[in-house]
């Protein structure tokens, strides 16, 4: 018999579960979130705090943050902890590197000095991406259930959609086909989205193309403290509003009983919680491993297809003295290496952070292909020095002034200047952390969206980087936006009661 009964149970500690368990918190619903035993988003070696994965805050200006933050009271919070990154990021490419700045006319002048053949197609790409921008804000900033799937959702986001200028097409081609396959501002381009999208980036739609290179321009914030000083704001916002988190634990089963989630039961000691909702933050496979029989979901995946693994995002941090760090490099960058055909760590995705001021973060990020990393036992120990060889295409004199190398997703050992780099005992590492991009048989809702809000069992919704993967971490919280928006709409006949409406002649 269950002990303990909450209004709603998040599982998992990513953006989008920690959000949707504000929300509700902050509604009023009494809100229980576990930690499913994922990885923490920073670990530390030494005297050093690393993160496990280059983190910027790329919603920054989204109509979805300007709904959230607020809400929630964190709007001057959020803007304690960021600062307008400008350029934007940097692109190396073999024979070119260049900037690409914020501001409209020194982005134009950048693109004039670097690539003056194609001077119109760039300006008409970049009118394209302002105006795509701005119908897409028009959409974000109404409270919508995003995918619709109900009868009165896909009728108000129908109404909406027709008032909005968005590219047709299905290829990349739509908004690049002036330039050749292989021009470097297409190159350029596509950077961006392959690495902040959270879906296969080998068929990038028009829409996704666009908002993405957008939100890594237009809406770059560099986040004090990372992802993990994100995430301690949002976990003191849910106890603020009464909530309890638990991120040390997990359930191991979702109890459901004739079709409906019922509550969860906890790993090790077997407790039983009872829940009205049980929101999943976590991927749908390792959800699937917590329900008695799956067969529930094979209609669902008969529909839309099940998400196929194709990439694992590999970290490398480096640690360097500061004074070697060319005076040039920016905050953010997108390295194609010279050499296109190297085994691993062709592109690179490389975040700088000063840790103090005599020692500088970069954190190198890689999208490895899943059959290489499952069926090569060879192939994840080449990934360090591979990517290493890259970084030394940007920083020549990395070598002298290196101070510790290291990855949370592989086996090896960190190697560094320190006589003592030990691994807080609390870090979890190896191949198993890596996060990983899936691909999807179907998408819906303008090509962004993939699994539903609303699961075959009733009251066990998603709300996972998986519900809109198209945008990225603004789809994270577009997906806990939708998710607490379904639960408030569904328990309205409560509402009165969550807003302390009655009297003492009504108790």
């Amino acid at each position: 018999m269950s002990a303990s009964y909450y209004d709603v149970v998040v599982l998992g500690s990513d953006i989008a579960p920690l959000t949707c368990g504000a929300l509700l918190a902050k509604r009023g619903f009494r809100v229980l979130v576990l930690g499913q035993h994922e990885p923490s988003p920073s670990y530390e070696v030494g005297p050093y705090t690393l993160p496990r994965r280059p983190f910027q805050c790329a919603f920054g200006r989204s109509p979805v943050g300007k709904r959230i933050f607020p809400e929630l009271g964190l709007g001057q919070s959020v803007r304690r902890i960021t600062q307008i990154v400008d350029p934007a990021f940097q692109v190396a490419l073999p024979g070119h590197r260049f900037d690409v700045p914020q501001d409209d006319a020194d982005l134009a002048r950048e693109m004039d000095r670097e690539f003056p053949e194609v001077k119109r197609p760039i300006d008409d790409f970049h009118k394209v991406v302002s105006r795509v921008d701005a119908s897409l804000d028009t959409l974000l900033e109404r409270d919508l259930v995003l995918p619709p799937e109900t009868f009165l959702e896909r009728q108000r986001f129908s109404r909406i959609r027709k008032t909005l200028d968005l590219p047709r097409g299905d290829t990349e081609d739509d908004v690049l086909g002036e330039f050749p396959e292989d021009h470097p501002f297409r190159i350029a381009t596509r950077l961006p989205a392959r690495f902040e999208g959270d879906i296969d980036p080998e068929h990038l739609s028009p829409l996704r193309l666009l908002r993405l290179y957008s939100n890594c321009r237009r809406g770059a914030l560099a986040v004090g403290g990372g992802l993990p000083g994100l995430r301690d704001l949002l976990v003191q916002k849910i106890k603020a509003h009464s909530g309890q988190v638990r991120l040390d634990e997990r359930a191991s089963e979702l109890l459901v009983q004739r079709g409906q989630v019922t509550g969860v039961q906890l790993f090790g000691a077997g407790e039983e919680i009872s829940c009205g909702f049980v929101v999943v933050g976590i991927d749908v496979a390792p959800m699937l491993r917590l329900l008695p029989d799956r067969a529930v979901f094979e209609p669902l995946f008969e529909r839309i297809g099940e998400p196929l693994l194709r990439h694992y995002r590999y970290t490398l941090n480096v640690v360097i003295r500061s004074q070697g760090l060319p005076p040039g490099m920016g905050h953010s960058l997108y390295l194609l290496r010279n050499n296109p055909t190297a085994r691993v760590g062709a592109e690179l995705r490389v975040r700088v952070e000063r840790m103090s001021q005599a020692h500088t973060l970069i954190s190198l990020e890689a999208l490895l292909p899943s059959r290489k990393v499952e069926d090569d036992a060879s192939f994840l120990p080449t990934v360090r020095p591979g990517m290493l060889a890259g970084l030394r295409e940007l920083v020549p004199f990395v070598d002298q002034h290196l101070l510790l190398v290291d990855s949370p997703h592989d086996d090896l050992p960190p190697v560094g200047t320190h006589t003592t780099l030990d691994i807080a005992t609390a870090s979890r590492r190896g191949p198993s952390t890596m996060p990983a991009v899936y691909s999807y048989p179907v998408v819906s809702t303008l090509g962004l969206c993939a699994l539903p809000i609303r699961t075959p069992i009733k009251h066990l919704l998603f709300c996972n980087a998986q519900v809109v993967p198209g945008l990225g971490s603004e789809g994270q919280l577009l997906a806990a936006s939708s998710a607490a928006r379904v639960i408030t709409w569904a328990e309205r006949g409560r509402a009165w009661m969550r807003r302390r409406l009655w009297t003492k002649v009504e108790i």
